[in-house]
């Protein structure tokens, strides 16, 4: 018998406490994620992780950009979240779960370990990239946001070339890509995003560049 996945999760209350009161909604540049793993953690089944809003699962979302374009792509109909199906996105996420805390505590590397996973599980050519946390995304006003908390991070892509290899790998998710486009060119189309892909975008627009020189998207 196939045994259920348990992702990490983290209690809401203690959250709220160490964001200074109820989540805010959207987006919002907060406490580093080193910080939130000093938390309490859990590792709930997810079949029942996600009727629960007492607790946020918690999502590493990342996006790449490269001279203000960002990467999107096309949620197919096989995506383990079906809910977001046929979407638009800027975000490769995925849940933590407990092999990538090696059945302890989830410390601060072993959180970047999943983060990098989940990048090279979904694409190709990703050498080079330069990551950076840019904020949280907590949106309850949907039942995927009510038990998901978005810690978002930018990885800034190092060149022309390693834009253009970029590229999904053919045994991950089932996601389509559909190229590099400008922020105007994703809000024009807005209504064909996923929540979270949005408030990702605005966060990088209020991002502050200055510890990454050059390498601004």
């Amino acid at each position: 018998m196939k045994v259920e996945e348990e992702v990490f999760c983290l209690g809401r209350g203690d959250l709220e406490q160490l964001f200074g009161g109820a989540l805010p909604q959207g987006a919002f540049i907060g406490p580093d994620p080193r910080r939130v793993l000093a938390l309490p953690q859990a590792f709930i089944r997810r079949g029942e992780a996600e009727d629960n809003p007492a607790f946020k699962q918690l999502i590493p979302y990342q996006l790449f950009c490269f001279q203000e374009r960002f990467f999107v792509y096309r949620r197919g109909g096989g995506v383990g979240e079906g809910r977001l199906a046929g979407r638009l996105s800027v975000g490769i996420g995925g849940h933590i779960n407990r092999e990538d805390a090696g059945g302890a505590h989830l410390s601060a590397a072993a959180y970047q370990a999943a983060l990098m996973r989940e990048r090279v599980e979904e694409l190709v050519n990703v050498e080079g990239v330069v990551d950076r946390f840019v904020g949280w995304i907590n949106d309850d006003a949907s039942a995927v946001g009510r038990v998901h908390l978005g810690a978002v991070h930018l990885g800034v892509m190092p060149g022309v070339e390693a834009c253009r290899a970029l590229g999904i790998r053919g045994e991950g998710e089932d996601i389509h890509p559909l190229g590099w486009w400008s922020m105007t060119e994703i809000l024009a189309q807005g209504e064909r995003f996923e929540q979270w892909a949005l408030l990702a975008v605005e966060l990088v627009a209020r991002m502050d560049w200055s510890p990454l020189g050059d390498s601004r998207c």
